[in-house]
């Protein structure tokens, strides 16, 4: 049953997940626009921008460069099991991240970024499904996701 769901589900979810991955190059191009209006900072928040710029366009760079390398490996299949890999720890660290700022820290701020918690919760579960598969699965068989 899952080999079959990842045959079918696996290059539709690398091209929509990268592409909206990718969507993170904004930041780096238009930091205090996405710092404002993606992740609804305040103008108080916005007052040290300068400080925090920089690392905001890292971010963008880094996590838009896990899009672009989805996106690839929907096409290259020999990149999946490795980006597969990758994508879903960066996206399980942030879920984590979140979940720690605004249960434990109580971050209210924190809520903004609840768009990047929605696409990062859904490749977190996905590829904690695909692990799962991937280490169950018949190993006689080339992977669903090689096919």
């Amino acid at each position: 049953m899952l080999e079959r769901f990842f045959e079918k589900t696996i290059r539709g979810y690398l091209l929509i997940t990268g592409l909206l991955t990718a969507s993170a190059f904004a930041t780096f191009v238009a930091p205090e626009w996405s710092m404002v209006n993606l992740f609804s900072y305040d103008e108080q928040m916005m007052q040290n921008k300068e400080y925090l710029q920089a690392t905001y366009q890292h971010w963008g760079v880094m996590v838009g460069c896990i899009g672009v390398l989805l996106m690839a490996s929907a096409y290259v299949k020999p990149l999946r099991t490795s980006t597969m890999i990758y994508s879903g720890f960066e996206k399980a660290m942030f879920v984590g991240l979140f979940i720690y700022n605004v249960c434990v820290n109580e971050y209210t701020w924190f809520w903004g970024w609840s768009g990047v918690l929605a696409l990062d919760g859904f490749v977190t579960l996905y590829s904690l499904l695909y692990l799962y598969y991937f280490i169950t699965r018949d190993k006689s068989r080339e992977p669903a996701h090689l096919r």
